[in-house]
């Protein structure tokens, strides 16, 4: 299998950036009623599963083009991560300096490893008292998302011991349903509920979320059979998403958002999987017509939140502007990242 790069991936990670952007910022700035009618919609189109999606698809191409050549993966991985997020990393700093919160040399140091590492979610006690009460909270999934980097040869590696697609399905299967157990334990479980560090500890880990990337990745298994039904039927993916939320979600109120695990949000989970390869593989000149090969989502979505806690910081808030603001700033930090970090350290991808 070849995915060709005119395909609209760009376009659907920039879009789910700013779907989680507009909803912190209505969420912290205060700002729901404003723009209720378009959270309404944003509310069933959440950024993270889909970028979940868009990995568990996109890398395990990746890696099995490159016959898991995992010198090649690491690398690859690496630069896509890592020299963003610590230049995102050091700004965060300077903000915080500026604002008086680097108090505690050991709550900076610890909290400074974490995140050029691979414990974003983590902040230190001092760091709290800045903005929305974490430095850069949104961070939480580039530690899953790192996780799942490690898991994702092992899964692929396995599955590609199989010879019948029905044996690496049903091996995705389990996976799936072993993963939504362990969400329901993290949930649902009383003594998680009781003892908050452990049950952080364990919702920030990929089995919780390893779901998605799976929906992802039997996508990509299945693609030669499933392409035709997706290829260029965007639109149709898209009526049949919303009549599927509308009536289940909005009518019958069988699940309340693509994160729940009950069966009518994991279907519609599946359903915005599929509407999502849909897309990229359809109107296929869009996102390169629209953005000139610029990818400024993963700018989008790393700065954010310490504008955000900027803004806060400076009595910001309360109307739409403020939204306007963030969306504006935020933009421009993404687009000077692309253009003199990640699109420059991209060019040493193997």
């Amino acid at each position: 299998m070849t995915i060709s790069r005119n395909n609209n991936f760009d376009l659907i990670r920039l879009i789910a950036a700013f779907q989680v952007l507009i909803w912190h910022g209505a969420e912290h700035f205060k700002i729901f009623k404003n723009i209720f009618g378009l959270l309404v919609i944003l509310y069933q189109f959440p950024g993270v599963p889909i970028f979940f999606t868009i990995s568990g698809f996109l890398i395990s191409y990746s890696l099995e083009r490159n016959n898991f050549d995992m010198k090649t993966y690491i690398k690859n991985r690496s630069l896509r991560i890592f020299p963003a997020l610590w230049l995102c990393t050091i700004i965060t700093v300077f903000l915080l300096l500026s604002f008086g919160k680097l108090t505690v040399l050991k709550d900076f140091i610890t909290w400074f490893l974490a995140q050029i590492t691979f414990f974003q979610f983590y902040a230190s006690p001092s760091l709290k008292t800045w903005g929305v009460g974490h430095p850069n909270g949104s961070l939480w999934s580039i530690a899953i998302e790192l996780q799942f980097y490690i898991v994702l040869p092992l899964i692929l590696y396995g599955v590609s011991k199989t010879k019948k697609l029905w044996l690496t399905n049903t091996i995705l299967f389990i996976i799936f349903v072993i993963s939504v157990i362990i969400k329901d334990f993290h949930l649902t479980n009383p003594w998680l509920l009781q003892h908050e560090m452990y049950a952080k500890l364990l919702g920030n880990t990929v089995f919780v979320f390893l779901h998605f990337f799976v929906t992802g990745i039997t996508i990509y298994k299945n693609f030669a059979w499933i392409e035709r039904f997706v290829r260029g039927k965007a639109l149709i993916w898209l009526i049949i998403y919303t009549v599927y939320a509308l009536i289940t979600h909005g009518w019958l109120k069988l699940y309340n958002y693509p994160y729940d695990i009950t069966i009518a949000g994991m279907i519609a989970n599946t359903i915005l999987s599929l509407l999502t390869i849909s897309f990229a593989f359809s109107y296929t000149d869009l996102s390169k017509k629209l953005l000139h090969e610029n990818d400024i989502s993963y700018g989008i979505y790393i700065y954010h939140m310490p504008i955000i806690n900027a803004m806060i910081s400076l009595g910001v808030g309360g109307n739409i502007w403020s939204l306007i603001v963030l969306t504006i700033l935020t933009s421009i930090f993404a687009f000077l990242s692309w253009k003199f970090v990640e699109q420059r350290v991209l060019r040493l991808k193997m």
